[in-house]
């Protein structure tokens, strides 16, 4: 069996399981769907989702801001808009099965903004990385100490432990990319990437992730005070949970944007906090939230780009 054949299978295997997983959270929402009904102010609940889909809007703003970041590493000069008419028009990408055509659809449009391949290409990893990073290291945070903090200043921290640890972390990244055989001949004719660099440019890169974490997960608490009043003092926990949930979603490779992976791991994180139910209808409501926030991103993205017949130069 060649590897083009398996890794469709295994893509294929990983969508099914996706697909699973989104059922088995909404089990239990349509089991109690009465006592959801009355036990949740309906309204409130769709405008606190409205509300944070145009706050999630703003957060994916920190994303396209930590790419462009990534990719000027390696000298690739643009402006921000640039780089997030690129971020912002592959965003919806990922919702196609494989979750990995946003990052194809930041090839393309790169080049056409005038961004070379191996650094494209090199920006990927890196990005990954440094969001995987970030997402483990607070995730890591709050599975140690039970709970962050009452309030947001428990973050910072972690936060700065994710910049500092980047200094370990990219320089050994850059080196496996030299010595692995698909991306060897890419980052040959890229600068390595030391120490100081890391501390330059990837440490900014791995704050602004964890502070984007750190802001969706707030969306989280927000929607449980919109649908069920003031969430309990241990709401901000969610602060680490999402982190985890996003990363599990992340690498199943296959689940278009992670689709039922993160909810299933949302579902379990909250249940012991909201009850089956309602930590279903939390998890599928953040699902409405970050999918209306990347298609009003990519609307964005599109509506800069036309505006504009070369973004580079706008």
């Amino acid at each position: 069996m060649n590897r083009t054949v398996l890794r469709r299978i295994v893509r294929g295997a990983v969508l099914v399981f996706s697909i699973f997983c989104f059922v088995w959270v909404l089990r239990p929402i349509f089991t109690h769907l009465g006592d959801l009904r009355s036990s949740t102010d309906g309204p409130a609940l769709l405008g606190g989702v409205a509300l944070a889909s145009l706050l999630y809007t703003l957060l994916l703003v920190l994303l396209a801001l930590a790419w462009w970041w990534v990719v000027g590493i390696y000298g690739q000069a643009a402006t921000f808009r640039t780089g997030y008419v690129v971020f912002a028009r592959s965003q919806i990408g990922k919702y196609l099965p494989g979750n990995v055509f946003h990052f194809a659809g930041r090839q393309v449009l790169g080049r056409e903004a005038g961004w070379t391949h191996p650094a494209l290409v090199a920006s990927v990893f890196l990005e990954m990385g440094s969001l995987l990073f970030a997402a483990v290291l607070l995730g890591a945070g709050g599975l140690l100490t039970s709970r962050l903090s009452e309030s947001l200043m428990g973050l910072l921290p972690w936060i700065v432990l994710c910049g500092a640890g980047c200094l370990l972390v990219w320089p050994v990244v850059d080196g496996v990319l030299r010595r692995l055989p698909k991306t060897a001949s890419l980052m040959s004719d890229l600068p390595r990437l030391g120490v100081r660099a890391s501390l330059k440019i990837l440490g900014p890169s791995v704050l602004t992730h964890g502070l984007f974490f750190a802001g969706t997960g707030s969306l989280l608490v927000m929607l449980m005070a919109s649908a069920w009043g003031t969430p309990p003092a241990d709401a901000w926990n969610l602060l680490w949970i999402f982190p985890v949930a996003w990363a599990a979603g992340t690498i199943a490779v296959g689940a278009p944007a992670g689709v039922g992976v993160r909810e299933a791991v949302l579902m379990l994180q909250l249940e012991p906090l909201l009850g089956p139910a309602r930590a279903a209808a939390l998890s599928v409501a953040l699902r409405l939230v970050t999918t209306a926030g990347d298609a009003l991103t990519a609307a964005v993205g599109w509506w800069l780009g036309r505006a504009s017949r070369d973004p580079e130069n706008a």
